[in-house]
């Protein structure tokens, strides 16, 4: 009994001895052939395995502990040519730690002895001090002898060893104290490359070196003041790695050593990187409130994870590693390959099998080499079936289990996919998915009309073949919502092709409830709506309610720039009456002049783009309008685009508006300039005169039978394709790609020049590009650039007594300077009330009120209705104003004999207005 509890007691080695000796014992008995009934008669079969008996176990467990004790009494000395192995925790072998330590003893004893007999023959305190320092001499001579170890740690291993300690715990304890006087207890954690954190049991953090605060702030999880996160908040991921984690702090609360290998993202930008850490954990001797932990951070690269991985990396069979978590440590090229995956692609089991995972991942933990079978995602995601079969484990705590997988070849079936009923003729789309979208979900069953447009004419084929994956997230998300809360389905647009050829689809899903107890793949419902029209409306009503909004801006963007024009044009002008042609100032003031000039223009433009303006019309002439906007256009066609103006002779006047005719050529010009792209080409504009014969066989609608002039923009582009011929003056047609056109170009031109009462149509082209034909009507009456050039020479003087409404202080100063330079006498004030107060005391005494239509407190219709109604007001009036005549049109026809100028407006232009006014006379352009 006492060899039985000897050997209980052996070390771990002999333990492990032990197990494998009565592992043999039950091999060799489960091998050993049993004897037929006469013992030499031919051999039974094989009984099974029998268990050893405890008479057996206890007699093994007596001859280990006997081996042992004859180990430890016999020591035999080491081969000729072989280092002898020192066991863990000794200095030195056992011989020369006796020489050590005698040695030591010695020169004390020496020294000791000759303080006594110096004492003795009356030396007194220096012979005695002389003796100390012999013996530490001589101590200090033995340590430098034997040129191991310092004399300190030897001193302090030797009093240990006389205190009764024994020789590992000795030479322990001495190098601790050593490090702790030279401090460099903390210097040596600090010098090591690896990450090393203290912590308390309970994960507290008491000390960290510099690799772990420079892993944390790489992270970004530095605690407060600099001090290191715990390692719970550094390893802060959910998932499988997560339960790693777990055990790893369950093991230090018990004071337990671990390790496993954990997977980080580590960083901040771009999300963090990815990185491999074998993390472990040991408690720490003689300190059992606190556990020490190690990080080292391993190579990512799969075929360097570990001796199996580097071993697996080019066999020809697909082998993997399995965690129990289902993460995938790491994968060989043959499973890659036969799975159509990247390096690291697939990080969990999930991503391989389709369907419920962890029946498999345990079944395969086992080890047991039994084949699993499981259906995967194949290469293109179409469904393959495959086998595990897991045949060791390795890896580090935890670790994983290797398991090899063979796939099997599917023949492709060729049974079309169809659906019985009036469903297979439906004018709507239907179709039965079975599986899970964005995993294995494929077309089972589908009729001619979704086929037609998404293809799966064939059973079985994969969804993603048919829907962009985005559009697959969408539908799996609705079906998520519709399980997790109900409600009535909502479409999921899908769009296939691009530019005009794009379809659009409303796609709903509806999940196929399956019957209580029921199991197998999960089946969806799809229907697919075209519905192109109603998107291309939607579209179109939405573009048109941001092109009205536009207008608006800019209708209130141009009254009040103009409002500001009119103050610098009209103080212009009164300036170069005081500085005429000759003065040095004179110069500058005709470029100012210009330039506001030029932006008024702009306005009016922004003023027609909104729709609130009735442009004006004017007899001109169609080679000065292109000679001056010429200019403009050259600027807007670029350098790659030659401009070639063409003018025909004997050209006839036309009455267009100005604005508008530049405007249309303009679109006409981009138009071209876009069509022929990068390489540049050929503009070119073309006048001549059409005779009203020619107009005839034209044959076009809207034209009269009389003279027209024809302008021709032609360039070199690639022209217009035939089938799109009749739909380019469509409103919203575009061959644009998306957001660089609003296809309101050709049918804003088409507008414009109807207006003008002319036509526009696309031509047939001699060479390569296209020709844009513009018929305009030869103006018939008598030129008004005569008259208009008469005005300019009238006398502008005048008498009468005027009234200035204006609520903008720079403007009323202009128009009261301006008026009371050519003789009148101006009252002005600043809004409707007070004008009221003014016409109220001396409502006879005016001749003229001039006033602005928008004013703050009241506007200038309702400030003379209540003049000529309550306050007898017989004056005659003109309005002003920075809007256009036509979006006031309905305020200004309610006053009756009212006159409109529209700022911003000249000093000649006001004056002429005034005048005319109150003399009665024709009408004189502003």
């Amino acid at each position: 009994m006492a060899a039985r509890l000897k050997g209980a007691d052996c070390v771990a080695e002999s333990s492990a001895a032990l197990k494998r000796k009565i592992a043999r014992v039950a091999r060799a008995r489960a091998n050993a052939p049993a004897a037929g009934p006469s013992g030499d008669g031919p051999s039974a079969p094989a009984a099974a395995p029998r268990p050893a008996s405890p008479a057996e176990i206890a007699r093994l467990l007596d001859e280990a502990a006997a081996q042992e004790d004859a180990r430890r009494r016999v020591r035999p000395g080491p081969a000729p040519g072989a280092v002898e192995a020192v066991p863990v925790g000794d200095a030195r072998p056992e011989r020369w730690q006796l020489v050590t330590f005698a040695l030591l003893w010695t020169g004390l004893a020496a020294g000791f002895a000759a303080g006594v007999w110096l004492g003795y023959v009356g030396a007194g305190l220096i012979g005695a001090s002389l003796a100390a320092a012999f013996g530490f001499a001589l101590l200090l001579a033995a340590g430098a002898a034997l040129n191991q170890h310092a004399p300190a740690l030897l001193a302090g291993a030797m009093l240990r060893r006389a205190a009764g300690r024994g020789g590992a715990e000795a030479a322990r304890l001495a190098g601790a104290d050593m490090l702790a006087a030279l401090g460099l207890a903390e210097k040596t954690l600090d010098a090591d490359p690896d990450a090393r954190l203290v912590t308390r049991r309970d994960g507290v953090v008491v000390y960290a070196n510099a690799a772990y605060l420079a892993l944390a702030r790489e992270a970004g999880v530095i605690g407060p003041a600099g001090l290191p996160p715990r390692i719970d908040r550094l390893f802060a991921q959910q998932g499988p790695e997560a339960t790693k984690l777990f055990r790893l702090c369950r093991a230090a609360k018990s004071a337990a050593a671990a390790e496993e290998i954990i997977h980080q993202l580590i960083g901040v930008k771009g999300g963090g990187a990815r990185r491999r850490f074998e993390v472990s954990v040991r408690p720490i001797p003689g300190a059992e409130d606190y556990v020490a932990w190690r990080l080292r951070e391993l190579p990512l690269e799969e075929n360097q994870h570990d001796a199996l991985a580097a071993a697996y990396a080019d066999f020809p069979r697909p082998v993997l590693a399995l965690e129990r978590s289902g993460q995938i440590a790491w994968a060989n090229a043959a499973l890659r390959e036969r799975l159509g995956a990247g390096r690291g692609a697939s990080a969990h089991i999930d991503e391989l099998v389709l369907g419920e995972t962890a029946d498999l991942v345990r079944a395969l933990w086992r080890v047991d080499q039994s084949p699993q079978k499981a259906r995967l995602r194949g290469p293109g995601g179409e469904p393959a079936d495959g086998t595990f079969c897991a045949f060791r484990r390795g890896g580090v705590g935890e670790g994983f289990v290797c398991v090899e997988l063979a796939l099997e070849e599917e023949k492709e079936k060729e049974e079309t996919v169809s659906v019985s009923g009036d469903i297979a003729e439906a004018p709507f789309g239907v179709a039965v998915v079975e599986g899970e979208f964005g995993r294995d979900a494929r077309i089972v069953e589908a009729n001619r009309a979704f086929t037609e447009v998404f293809g799966g004419a064939k059973k079985n084929a994969p969804l993603s073949r048919s829907f962009p994956p985005e559009s697959l997230e969408e539908l799996a998300a609705e079906i998520r919502r519709r399980a997790a809360s109900g409600g009535a389905p909502k479409p999921v647009e899908v769009t296939l092709g691009a530019g005009a050829a794009a379809r659009a689809f409303a796609v709903y899903a509806r999940p196929v409830r399956r019957r209580r107890g029921g199991y197998g793949a999960r089946r969806t419902m799809l229907y697919s709506v075209d519905v192109t029209d109603r998107k291309r409306m939607q579209d179109e009503h939405a573009q048109d309610q941001k092109l009205k909004a536009i207008g608006r801006l800019a209708g209130e963007v141009a009254h009040d720039f103009n409002n500001l024009l009119q103050v610098v044009l009209g103080n212009c002008e009164r300036l170069m009456l005081r500085h005429p042609a000759g003065d040095p100032a004179y110069r500058d003031l005709v470029l100012i002049r210009e330039n506001a000039q030029r932006a008024a223009n702009m306005t009016k433009q922004l003023l027609a783009f909104s729709r609130k303006q009735t442009l004006k019309r004017e007899v001109l002439s169609i080679t000065e309008i292109l000679r001056d906007f010429a200019r403009f256009l050259d600027r807007a066609i670029g350098e790659k685009v030659k401009l070639e103006l063409v003018n025909g002779r004997g050209l006839p006047l036309i009455r267009v508006d100005r604005n508008q005719l530049e405007t249309a050529i303009m679109n006409l010009a981009v138009n071209a300039r876009d069509a022929m792209g990068a390489a540049g080409g050929v503009l070119t504009i073309r006048t001549r005169l059409v005779p009203a014969a020619e107009i005839e066989t034209l044959g076009l609608a809207g034209l009269a039978a009389q003279d027209h002039l024809l302008i021709e923009v032609a360039d070199t582009g690639p022209g217009v394709p035939r089938e799109i011929a009749d739909k380019i003056f469509d409103p919203f047609f575009t061959t644009k790609e998306e957001g660089k056109g609003t296809g309101l170009g050709l049918s804003t031109v088409h507008g414009i020049i109807g207006q003008m009462d002319g036509a526009i149509v696309l031509g047939e082209n001699d060479g390569p590009g296209a020709v844009f034909r513009i018929y305009l009507p030869a103006h018939q009456g008598e030129p008004e650039i005569e008259a208009t050039a008469a005005a300019g020479h009238m006398d502008l003087t005048g008498a009468g007594r005027v009234l200035v409404v204006e609520d903008e202080d720079a403007v009323r100063n202009f128009v009261v300077a301006a008026l009371e330079d050519c003789g009148y006498e101006i009252t002005a004030v600043g809004d409707g009330e007070e004008a009221l107060d003014v016409i109220a005391e001396e409502a006879g005494a005016f001749d003229l009120l001039i006033t602005d239509v928008m004013m703050p407190a009241m506007d200038g219709p309702t400030l003379v209705e209540h003049a000529r109604a309550d306050l007898g007001l017989k004056a005659k009036v003109i309005f002003m104003s920075a809007y256009a005549e036509a979006a006031l049109r309905e305020q200004l026809d309610a006053i009756e004999e009212a006159g409109y100028i529209q700022k911003p407006f000249t000093l000649k232009g006001l004056a002429a207005k005034v005048k005319e006014t109150l003399a009665g006379e024709a009408a004189v352009e502003a």
